[in-house]
């Protein structure tokens, strides 16, 4: 997400990759800047990535005040300089995080940065609908409930955001006009992603208005739902095309399904939804990375994606780590029957 100060920041809510530093591409081989090839080179290259990383870590990551970035910095140089892998950087960088106990940031490989941009001029290769979009899908149970899953969405693309926002309401408006006032909304294998999308596409069950704030220090910008837009501050970040769908019949209560797999932009979902009348959450705790990412791109094209700030829910309280639930339920996706479900189901009965 061009990077502006904090007042006006411009945050890419993502991010659900655990383990993405693993597969980066060579810095060597894979750098604009720098197209010597030697490992003597890669070296050089490293560092200088280092740090462009630090500049950045140090101006712009939430709890820069209590890091200590020059001994931080001095041992990372340290393993750069004594590495012989054009991987060094990305390797450093990664214990950096480690040190920091930073779980929600990382670098994202050039080429998968393209890909989640809709960069064409890097890209190497188009990604598949599958690629860039989880499950969504609609069903009206038995006793007249709607079950709606809540995808990841793996990409930036506008056109592609505005047509997951609209399937999404099409989708929860189908149910609807079948008269459905009891919602489940799945959150389980929603890894995160671009939380724009989401937000659009299920405003509808979350009302006009504000859904959360991001904060920082004494700052905070409210994100919100407003007609079928999903807002930044003033700033429109996803919009079904027209008006937006509006609910014909008042939602008597959501339960939200939530365990470990949902997790960053699926938590920001979750925390819009906090602070309704009639919501309930049943089923295990979220990943815990309940912080704004901004994301940066980088002198090889990679991308960093750095926390920083905080979410609260539209009362104004700040959540950190792990949201748990109002109904614990033990299970295991995939599982026969869905206890969860199954639970929410005998919850929404007893009203």
């Amino acid at each position: 997400m061009p990077q502006l100060p904090m007042r006006k920041q411009i945050l890419t809510l993502l991010l659900c990759f655990g383990g993405a530093v693993a597969a980066q591409p060579g810095i060597g081989t894979h750098n604009g800047l720098f197209s010597n090839t030697t490992k003597e080179a890669c070296i050089v290259n490293a560092s200088r990535l280092l740090d462009e990383v630090f500049g950045l870590m140090e101006k712009n990551y939430y709890r820069k005040d209590i890091i200590p970035w020059d001994s931080l910095h001095q041992q990372a140089k340290l393993k750069v300089h004594s590495s012989t892998s054009c991987e060094a950087a990305y390797d450093a960088i990664s214990w950096c995080f480690g040190q920091m106990k930073e779980s929600h940031s990382f670098i994202m490989p050039a080429v998968k940065a393209a890909a989640y941009n809709n960069d064409t001029s890097f890209m190497i290769f188009r990604q598949n609908w599958a690629d860039q979009v989880g499950e969504m899908r609609a069903e009206l149970l038995e006793d007249g409930t709607g079950y709606i899953t809540l995808p990841w969405v793996n990409t930036t693309d506008e056109e592609l955001c505005r047509t997951i926002a609209d399937s999404l309401q099409q989708l929860i408006a189908g149910l609807d006009q079948k008269g459905v006032t009891r919602w489940i909304v799945d959150l389980r294998r929603n890894t995160g992603g671009n939380c724009w999308p989401m937000l659009a596409g299920v405003g509808p069950l979350l009302g006009n208005g504000v859904c959360g704030y991001f904060v920082r220090n004494q700052e905070s910008v409210p994100f919100s739902y407003e007609k079928g837009k999903a807002l930044q501050g003033k700033h429109v970040r996803c919009a079904v095309k027209g008006q937006g769908y509006e609910l014909a019949h008042t939602p008597e209560k959501i339960i939200l399904l939530t365990g470990p797999r949902t997790s960053s932009s699926g938590e920001i979902v979750a925390l819009a939804f906090k602070g309704l009348p009639d919501v309930v959450t049943v089923g295990q705790p979220t990943a815990g990375l309940t912080t704004a990412n901004a994301t940066y791109t980088l002198s090889n094209n990679a991308m960093l994606v750095l926390s920083v700030c905080q979410e609260a829910d539209r009362t104004g309280k700040i959540w950190s780590g792990k949201l748990h639930p109002d109904v614990w339920v033990d299970y295991t996706l995939p599982s026969e029957p869905d206890k969860v479900k199954l639970k929410a189901i005998q919850l929404l009965a007893h009203k």
